[in-house]
């Protein structure tokens, strides 16, 4: 089984290396069944063997390459190997592959690998699938307990995924866990592991560096949660996680993930400084990104009494990305959003090979020639180049090129301000901005017209969707009072989205148990919707509903809410025996990924609580249940309020002794705990207040809110429940939301 998606670099060479290769593909046709699984179709399965990869190889990651015994059971698996006779096989480090394999004999490519697995399944079968079938009782163990072990270097299993921090063990340190409750201390804990983690030269956190919206919008939000918050964590360690997050969300605006001729960002840097990225992007976490630059804008770049303004700091890129997202590149034909633009492509038309990061990187003499070409100022290449570190030589890192593919190739990224340069060519600096602009628009232009754009993965996928529904709507709402174009574009094009979903993905009929599909590619997929797909799009329909005030999209997020919670919910009474193979139960409560009727194909039924690349499901679940609850408590719908109330509150609860242990890797589900312990936050506005509204639209995001628009004085409606008139903000303690009882 091979697991992976269109946009990555190595998915692509293993493509290219490996399976177009007559002599892999006849040996792999011959010994093996092979099947290909495209992670944005089955996460589900991509999950449960990342699961596995981590735990057994410390590591996970695409491509995952795993050979199973025919009950689906991994015998061996691991990331990019490289197709034999390759340049990559010729120098690659098979430490790894070697040490599982066979001692000190060296197999380090994709075919000596599989023929070693064939050898082993044929001469020791019995022994591959007792070894096989421990390991995944062991993995369906730690799931089933929710446990970590203590440990370095290997990898944590949760109700839901892994973590390469920790080694999973038998139920070490639970009981402590179990007798504890979640509270406020849990996020000063996950602040006081973070800013260890925390990188203070390059910023971020780790090698390679992914931006890690997850982590940045926690630490953006703890100086806006309530007092009660600041009181616990105190003052200035809620300065320095905004520092910690307002600076690396600098580098990242600044370093080689931006594509800097103005079309998002890619997924991670290889490199500690932001400087040499894998050239795919992932819409999604475009999305998750605006939504970070978003609250960055709107509650750290003002000063005290500034009205928001379009050219405060982070502005410029919250409209690059939602303009960008509302693009061309990402719209599908008929109004939802792809999945990924691919990291290769082809750098000329005609051209038989495919490069990575080709359409983005250029050389001194071409970035030249196009810069100065028409240009009157002389030193017009030259101060761009100086401002985004263009070298005769290039600037790819040279540990970073092992087979010479980036010789003299340059990254684009910020490297002097207008304020510097200007004294480095003794010029003013609004002539360097000029320059800028200028050459900007000509390697934009330049790159459209000669180069080969990468591929697209052109399924329009569910949970995808749902976040640049969520971005876009919170974009579009802040934007109301700047720039009213931009704002109708970025709030029609999350309609669009929001009713292509429903009229090609949706099927409301009560007869099925799942009416939703997972994405749309030609046609609607036979693959139905994960629990992901359900989260995602409810909170992307919630802000939605939050910025236009249209109750179509509070309906249907509630019909899915109804839906998700049928089909997924784990209720307390269910937990079931036969599904758990260890003396503990795990704890009830919260969003299984997958349905139960698709548990026996995929092995495992895992419940997320672990934020990575994307926020947990069950921490998004939870504040859609927060908020739908509270929503309904306004419109007196009392029974149904207590009941989405009292889910939220039990998925929260799922994860306790998680979070209890490692709440630093379940930030997302901190924000649930604030929420379930201070409440959900409510503002009440009255109809026609816009002086109210703006106030509550261009509020950075903190623990689950909801607004309420009640009517207004003279209206003859009468008055909403509770309604004090201006942007008072009522925190409502919902009876019963208390954690830990």
């Amino acid at each position: 089984m091979h697991i992976g998606f269109l946009a990555d670099h190595l998915c692509h060479l293993t493509t290219q290396d490996s399976f177009s290769n007559p002599s892999v593909a006849a040996f792999l046709n011959d010994s093996f069944i092979p099947i290909i699984v495209d992670r944005e179709e089955r996460p589900d399965l991509d999950t449960i063997y990342q699961n596995y990869s981590e735990a057994v190889n410390a590591t996970g990651g695409w491509p995952l390459n795993l050979f199973l015994t025919p009950d689906l059971y991994p015998i061996f698996g691991g990331t990019y190997w490289p197709g034999p006779g390759t340049e990559h096989s010729a120098a690659a480090d098979s430490n790894a592959t070697a040490a599982n394999l066979a001692g000190d004999e060296s197999y380090n490519d994709f075919l000596a690998i599989a023929k070693k697995i064939h050898t082993f399944w044929v001469e020791q079968e019995e022994r591959c699938r007792r070894e096989a079938f421990e390991m995944l009782h062991k993995l369906q163990d730690f799931a089933q307990e929710g446990t970590f072990g203590g440990g370095q270097g290997g990898a944590a299993i949760s109700t839901t995924s892994s973590a390469a921090t920790a080694v999973p063990s038998t139920a070490a340190g639970n009981d402590a866990a179990d007798s504890g409750d979640l509270d406020l201390d849990q996020l000063d804990e996950a602040l006081g592991r973070i800013t260890k983690m925390f990188d203070p030269v390059d910023y971020g956190f780790g090698t390679p560096k992914f931006p890690n919206p997850a982590r940045l919008s926690f630490l953006l939000r703890l100086s806006h949660f309530p007092d009660e918050v600041r009181d616990v964590i105190g003052e200035k360690e809620v300065e320095k996680a905004t520092a910690m997050a307002i600076g690396t969300l600098r580098r990242i605006r600044d370093g080689g993930l931006r594509d800097h001729l103005g079309a998002g960002f890619m997924r991670f840097s290889v490199t500690s400084n932001w400087s040499m990225p894998h050239f795919e992007k992932m819409v999604g976490e475009n999305a998750l990104l605006l939504g970070v630059f978003l609250d960055a804008w709107l509650g750290h770049s003002r000063g005290a009494g500034k009205e928001l303004a379009l050219d405060d700091e982070f502005a410029d890129v919250v409209l690059e990305l939602a303009d960008y997202l509302t693009g061309p590149l990402v719209r599908a034909a008929k109004g939802g959003f792809v999945s990924s633009e691919a990291a290769d492509s082809f750098y000329r038309k005609g051209d038989r090979h495919m490069r990575e990061g080709a359409y983005y990187l250029w050389t001194r003499r071409e970035f030249d020639q196009v810069v100065g070409e028409g240009s009157t100022d002389d030193h017009a290449s030259s101060v761009a180049a100086a401002y985004w570190n263009v070298q005769e030589d290039g600037n790819v890192p040279q540990d970073q090129d092992p087979f010479d593919e980036f010789i003299n190739q340059n990254v684009l990224s910020v490297n002097a301000d207008a304020a510097e340069l200007s004294k480095q060519f003794g010029v003013p600096p609004s002539e360097i901005r000029r320059l800028v602009s200028e050459a900007r628009e000509k390697l934009r232009a330049h790159r459209e017209k000669e180069r080969v754009r990468p591929a697209r993965d052109e399924k329009v996928v569910v949970a995808t969707n749902g976040m640049v529904i969520s971005a876009l709507a919170r974009t579009g709402a802040a934007l109301r009072w700047l720039d009213a174009e931009r704002a109708d574009r970025y709030l029609q094009a999350a309609r669009d989205a929001s009713a292509f979903i429903r009229e090609s993905l949706w099927d409301g009929t009560e007869s099925k148990t799942n009416p939703l599909h997972r994405f749309f590619w030609e046609k609607p997929s036979g693959v139905l919707a994960f629990a992901d797909d359900y989260a995602f799009l409810i909170d992307g329909l919630l802000d939605l509903y939050r910025a236009t005030a249209e109750q179509e999209w509070l309906d249907w997020a509630r019909q899915l809410q109804d839906t998700q919670t049928r089909v997924f919910y784990d209720p307390p009474s269910s937990s079931s025996p036969k599904l758990t193979p260890s003396p503990r139960q795990a704890y009830s409560g919260g969003f299984y990924s997958t349905e139960l009727a698709t548990l026996s194909p995929t092995v495992l039924r895992l419940k997320s609580g672990m934020d990575k690349s994307l926020p947990s499901t069950n921490a998004v679940s939870a504040s859609n249940l927060f908020r739908l609850g509270t929503l309904l408590q306004s419109f007196a719908e009392r029974e149904q309020a207590a009941a989405y109330l009292r889910q939220a509150r039990e998925t929260v609860n799922a994860f306790e002794a998680e979070i209890l242990q490692y709440p630093w890797l379940f930030v997302s589900l901190l924000t649930g705990v604030v929420t379930a312990r201070l409440g959900v936050r409510r503002v009440e506005v009255r109809r026609g207040d816009e002086g109210a509204l703006r106030g509550v639209l261009t509020t950075p995001r903190a623990e689950a809110g909801v607004l309420v628009r009640v009517p207004g004085p003279g209206t003859g409606e009468g008055e909403g429940e509770g309604a004090q008139g201006g942007a008072e903000g009522l925190r409502r303690k919902v009876e019963g939301l208390a954690i830990g009882e």
